[in-house]
């Protein structure tokens, strides 16, 4: 199953004079925060676990690692099977992490490196939703509740 694809995200308001890399920053972050956790798939256990370890220890940007190895597709292998559970619902189709992300760095979203973005607040409105499982959003209809 496919998660997010930086390719999506070059088209339309993606401004022309970013690099395509900008477009997968935010789904980079995300597989950091999983890799922090342990969450890292078998396929990067196997083939990638010292690249998974120097993106822990920032040796490595995210965003680099998510072009090298990944092809710029975050997908069901690159996570475990807890970090498949949080995936499917924080980053899914209700899921509030884009939002969430827009919250943060609604202003450096396609225009700023990974450098610029600070992972600790976002590591920790993450944390923050993975502790209260408030996950997706709310169904509009159980507003007329």
């Amino acid at each position: 199953m496919k998660y997010d694809d930086a390719s999506w995200h070059a088209g339309g308001d993606f401004p022309e004079t970013s690099p395509e890399e900008f477009g997968g920053t935010h789904i980079a972050l995300f597989l950091k925060w999983c890799f922090i956790k342990g969450w890292h798939g078998d396929m990067h256990r196997e083939e990638n676990q010292k690249d998974v370890v120097a993106v822990i220890s920032g040796q490595m940007s995210a965003t680099d690692f998510f072009f090298k190895n990944c092809g710029g597709k975050l997908t069901d292998e690159d996570f475990s099977i807890d970090g498949n559970k949080f995936a499917e619902k924080y980053y899914g189709d209700d899921g509030r992490y884009l939002d969430d992300y827009v919250s943060l760095f609604g202003d450096k979203m396609y225009v700023s490196p990974e450098a610029e973005h600070d992972f600790r607040a976002l590591s920790e409105l993450i944390e923050k939703r993975y502790r209260s499982g408030k996950l997706t959003k709310q169904p509009l209809w159980k507003f007329w509740k």
